[in-house]
């Protein structure tokens, strides 16, 4: 397949907003002439050319909603929330940009304009944790009486707005309910409240499932499925190694730990001053930064961990990891990964797992090949949620008989 542009990184995040089109939040034609008027590697046209774009398509929202069609209304709106979400994007090295702030709030307001026209129950909500409040959404399918329910955590550098995107659709359209949240280190708990990622995801999950069973006629306990994407492959199975009332885990891909993609680079001396902190070896490493691309692609990982040198950010990566923890899974899990993801590590977390568990590859032949199975949404997502039916359905007639 042709390139969607001649700068690889932004050809990966067009086709990202590409996916949107499956639910609504974006238009191709207009997606693809956005990014075509923007030249390689340059990060402030790539924010002016989709803030431009939001903006119209904002416009077209608010003009849709004066005129009663509530449906076009939402469309625009949920377009303008995906355009904004994608202007800030390779900013965000620099969390103090006010081009990061603009872009989140604005993508936030959008989003949050779209849920008043949307078929089914969206809500706002603020999830208590550690003394603050995790900024999310309640999806439900239908009032009344407690459903399954998807919980949906983000990855490094999405929304829980973007996670619409992401299977929300498809787990309303199953019936379910759907809770979907930023942690720390993500979306407005990063950008607005400034609080960074955390290794032990358990203590972020076992919030969300209190809140959520807290919620009137929400959550079926017996029906709490766990969908983890892109980073979220190592928060999920993290969080659910120290959650037992998770009844069904997905991971895409999966993720066990993250030093050890570095620890390769180093020989073993080398390594030593790295975990000891030397600093003419701290020095050195600040040369991984020296490129924009580089600069942004990893600055913007070590912002949201909260380092401030790449050599803090190794040492905090080592923190990252489900050594000892994968075991403590108990609920039937699903692996997936798309031939030639960078990120995964699927067959490692898959072999390190006791609990009974399924893996399944997409192939670059069959369409669903990248990260997070790339333009292959519908191959993952009928194959993902599949599994999660006929796995509480399982769950449910062991539970009637017991």
């Amino acid at each position: 397949m042709a390139t969607l542009h001649d700068d690889a990184d932004m050809a990966a995040q067009l086709e990202r907003t590409l996916l949107g089109a499956y639910c609504g939040s974006a238009d191709l034609g207009e997606a693809i002439s956005t990014s075509a008027r923007v030249a390689p590697g340059e990060y402030g046209q790539w924010y002016e050319e989709w803030a431009h774009t939001a903006e119209v398509a904002l416009g077209a929202a608010e003009a849709a909603a004066a005129g009663g069609h509530g449906l076009m209304a939402a469309r625009g709106y949920l377009r303008s929330a995906e355009y904004w979400r994608q202007a800030y994007f390779f900013l965000r090295h620099d969390v103090a940009d006010h081009r990061v702030h603009t872009g989140y709030e604005r993508q936030r307001d959008a989003f949050r304009k779209a849920a008043r026209f949307l078929p089914f129950g969206v809500e706002a909500v603020s999830i208590p944790f550690d003394g603050a409040a995790m900024p999310g959404y309640a999806y439900r399918a239908a009032p009344g009486h407690q459903r399954p329910t998807v919980l949906l955590p983000g990855g490094f550098d999405g929304t829980a707005e973007e996670l619409y995107k992401y299977g929300v659709t498809a787990a309303l359209e199953a019936g379910w309910n759907v809770v979907a949240w930023d942690g720390p280190g993500q979306g407005g708990m990063l950008v607005e409240r400034g609080v960074t990622m955390r290794p032990d995801f358990e203590t972020v999950l076992t919030a969300v499932v209190d809140w959520a069973l807290q919620q009137r006629d929400f959550a079926d306990p017996r029906r709490l499925m766990l969908v983890g994407r892109s980073l979220g492959g190592y928060l999920a199975p993290r969080g659910a190694s120290g959650e037992p009332r998770i009844a069904a885990l997905v991971c895409d891909p999966g993720q066990f730990d993250f030093v050890s993609r570095f620890r390769s680079m180093f020989s073993d001396e080398d390594w030593r001053k790295v975990v000891d902190a030397d600093p003419g070896m701290d020095a050195n490493l600040e040369g991984f930064l020296a490129k924009p691309r580089d600069r942004e692609f990893y600055g913007s990982r070590m912002a949201a961990m909260g380092a401030t040198t790449f050599g803090g950010w190794l040492r905090t990566l080592a923190g990252y990891t489900l050594a000892g923890r994968a075991g403590n899974i108990a609920c039937p899990t699903l692996v997936t990964e798309g031939e030639g993801d960078f990120a995964s590590q699927s067959r490692t977390l898959f072999d390190a797992l006791t609990c009974p568990k399924q893996y399944r590859k997409f192939t670059v032949s069959e369409g669903g090949g990248g990260h997070c199975e790339g333009m292959g949404q519908m191959l993952w997502q009928q194959a993902a949620f599949t599994w999660l039916s006929e796995t509480i359905a399982a769950g449910q007639a062991g539970n009637s008989g017991a």
